[in-house]
């Protein structure tokens, strides 16, 4: 290879580095950082697979959600009783927010991805998941720490 060859080389390896970091940063770089923080469940509902709607307050849900760095992690009460948990990657953009469940403690659907509209006002974020054109799910988060 000739000297200039090596130079061209060398210079087309850094733009491919710097492509491949910004790959790897884009996603951290478009999420909604007002998500961060730590939320705790103030209510919502979802509806059974039957088509029954579960209301949070009924079933006595409480619950805590963390969220850093494109990462989160929950945990549900029913009283006193364990519900369920999950942690993974998240991406909150444009009022959608995905959660990527990489571990949970419930038969996941989608293959664990789960896809919601949102919005925040103040230190409240609402969400809502839409399936087949109807609401199954709705949640109310009040943030308890930036």
């Amino acid at each position: 290879m000739m000297k200039n060859d090596f130079r061209k080389a060398s210079r087309s390896g850094r733009g491919f580095l710097t492509i491949g970091i910004l790959l790897v940063l884009t996603p951290a770089l478009a999420a909604d950082k007002s998500l961060e923080g730590a939320w705790e469940l103030q209510g919502g509902e979802y509806v059974t697979e039957d088509g029954q709607t579960k209301n949070y307050a009924e079933m006595k849900f409480n619950g805590q959600k963390v969220l850093a760095d494109g990462r989160f992690s929950f945990t549900m009460q029913s009283g006193d009783k364990f519900w369920a948990s999950g942690a993974g990657r998240y991406e909150a953009e444009e009022g959608r927010y995905t959660e990527t469940l990489t571990q949970r403690s419930f038969a996941a659907e989608n293959g664990g991805v789960y896809s919601f509209r949102y919005r925040v006002d103040g230190d409240l974020w609402r969400l809502e998941r839409w399936k087949d054109g109807r609401r199954v799910e709705f949640e109310e988060w009040k943030k308890v720490r930036p």
